[in-house]
């Protein structure tokens, strides 16, 4: 192909590149526009709510005057003779007027439920825009990565062109999931306690100029939040890479996260270490032992109503022996691939923990059976060659 041929094909990529950037701009402004209104069709759900309960318990009352009310007239027709007349006109004009009253509220009752209705199902609709929205960006993303990607450095690892375009997908959309994850930890976690933050914080501005103790009551209320938004940042870090994995080693990081694992699902765990764990030396074993505790301990506890796991870790003169094993359902193994495929919780899945072991030269096996449990067999060298993981 000559060079003018070679250009024009650049030409045209670019052209396309910038379609889809502009393209991916406009999906996230939507995203932001429906989170926003997501946002706005909360606090007025919450509103209309507060406002529904307050009519519905004064069209009660106003119900029950205006039986007391019929009841008293009632009482006047049937001993008219022991009133007068202005008395019998004065009850007749009460009852009227509650009526009347007693019917504007009804209306107010029905116009509220509406309206709640109403946005109630805007919110259901503005949250299914917000999920797709996202989805969509994500999947421009990848569009993207993989057009203007720099893949050239696997080259020298892999020979066959088919195999270099399913790994580079592959490497793009684990990117792309991961990035998704991300961004719907924080979303679901610290950025709705932020939210909640500013929120709180807006009513304790408004408190301190009326009610000072309750204004301090809301600022205790307001610590517990901002505690509780530290906690999922640091849940969040500590999902991307355990800090402790570097200066504690594998066997105390594994401890501390079976321990919170099993505090806070009310699963009991045992975790067995045999050897020398200090001879695993290289971070990425470590980080590879980890992450396949992490993700079979989630899987267990989403999917396998276990009541006890064990964990086992047998360091030998060769090589790191792991073995996990739950008493939860089990599952059919020849539905493996089906299983793996799906990545809705943001984990790598059993595929990812095959491929993931493969690439450190180690061997990865995984056998179940319903109602028997499921075991996890992993085989891993102390190190490799080459460091290219």
């Amino acid at each position: 192909m000559d060079n003018v041929g070679i250009k024009r094909i650049n030409d045209i990529i670019k052209s396309t590149l910038d379609v889809i950037e502009q393209s991916k701009g406009a999906i996230f402004d939507i995203s932001e526009n429906a989170r926003r209104e997501v946002y706005n069709l909360k606090e007025e759900l919450q509103y209309l709510k507060t406002e529904a309960a307050t009519i519905m318990e004064n069209c009660k009352k106003l119900e029950n005057k205006v039986i007391k009310s019929r009841q008293r007239l009632a009482a006047i027709n049937r001993n008219f003779d022991k009133y007068s007349e202005e008395e019998m006109q004065q009850a007749y004009k009460e009852t009227n007027e509650l009526m009347v009253e007693l019917a504007v509220i009804r209306e107010r009752e029905k116009n509220t439920i509406s309206r709640r209705n109403d946005v109630e199902r805007r919110l259901k609709s503005a949250i299914e825009t917000v999920g797709k929205a996202e989805k969509l960006v994500a999947q421009v993303g990848t569009v993207l990565n993989y057009l203007s990607g720099d893949l050239q450095k696997l080259d020298e690892h892999f020979e066959n062109t088919e195999n270099k375009r399913l790994i580079a997908i592959r490497i793009i959309k684990a990117q792309e999931n991961e990035r998704r994850r991300i961004a719907r930890e924080i979303h679901d976690g610290p950025a709705q306690a932020m939210s909640n933050v500013v929120l709180k914080a807006e009513i304790c501005e408004k408190m301190a100029e009326i009610d000072m103790q309750g204004a301090l009551n809301e600022l205790t209320k307001l610590k517990d939040v901002v505690r509780l938004c530290l906690k999922d940042v640091r849940r969040v870090i500590y999902d991307l890479r355990p800090m402790s994995i570097d200066d504690l080693g594998i066997k105390t990081t594994l401890q501390k996260y079976i321990e919170s694992f099993s505090n806070e699902h009310s699963i009991k765990i045992d975790l067995n270490i045999k050897g020398n764990d200090s001879r695993i030396k290289d971070s990425n074993i470590s980080l590879a032992i980890f992450r396949v505790v992490q993700e079979c301990l989630n899987n267990t506890y989403k999917h396998a109503n276990a009541t006890y796991i064990n964990v086992q870790i047998e360091c030998t003169e060769k090589v790191i022996l792991l073995r996990i094993k739950d008493d939860g359902q089990g599952f059919d193994i020849n539905s493996i691939n089906d299983i793996s495929s799906r990545d809705d919780d943001g984990g790598f899945g059993i595929i990812g923990m095959k491929e993931r072991i493969e690439l450190l030269e180690g061997t990865f096996k995984i056998s179940s059976e319903i109602n028997s449990g499921t075991t996890v067999k992993v085989r891993l060298p102390y190190g490799i060659q080459g460091g290219i993981v």
